[in-house]
């Protein structure tokens, strides 16, 4: 019995198909140009200093993070076996050409780096990371917006910064989807 692809998947349906929670994988040269444009050279620093942090916490032992109570990252998230896989999923361009082939026809694409920057407790880091990889997400996919449509990543310590986050998001950036951490974290 021969597997279907997901192309041939798709033609059988009578119905769209939605990928609802779809992951991009950032281009972090043009994300830091966003960063530096937001907050200055301090806030790439700054952004790249919590990311190697993050990898330097992989490096510990499993009693080490059951210890610390961490869980372990995904690995998942960065497709490496396939060259084409991993290009798709950091250039709008090819997985906008690739849709149909995955058997999609329309894609809510949410962040995977980015994702870092809302559980950031410091707002001078988050606020403007935030607002970076919103512009970022905006630009990059604006070409493609018939079949795809990033998410608006939105800041939740509080209500203040919420709003004027999804206000700029919605107004001056025109994304149409929002994502709003469930998880707030407190010292």
């Amino acid at each position: 019995m021969s597997q279907k692809s997901s192309r041939e998947v798709r033609a059988a349906l009578d119905h769209p198909v939605i990928d609802a929670d779809g992951h991009i994988i950032e281009f972090m040269p043009a994300v830091r140009d966003f960063l530096a444009e937001e907050g200055g050279g301090g806030l790439v620093d700054a952004f790249d200093g919590v990311l190697a942090a993050a990898g330097k916490l992989e490096q510990l032992s499993i009693e080490e993070r059951k210890r610390l109570g961490l869980f372990k990252m995904t690995w998942w998230a960065y497709p490496a076996r396939n060259a084409l896989d991993r290009a798709t999923g950091m250039l709008p361009g090819l997985l906008y050409e690739r849709l149909d082939e995955l058997g999609i026809d329309f894609a809510v694409l949410y962040p995977t780096v980015g994702l870092t920057a809302m559980s950031l407790e410091q707002p001078e880091i988050r606020l403007p990371a935030i607002r970076a990889f919103n512009r970022c997400a905006a630009e990059m996919f604006a070409p493609f917006a018939d079949r795809l449509t990033p998410v608006a990543m939105i800041p939740m310590y509080e209500p203040g910064e919420a709003i004027d986050e999804l206000e700029y998001c919605v107004r001056e950036l025109g994304l149409k989807a929002v994502l709003l951490n469930g998880l707030v974290y407190r010292s």
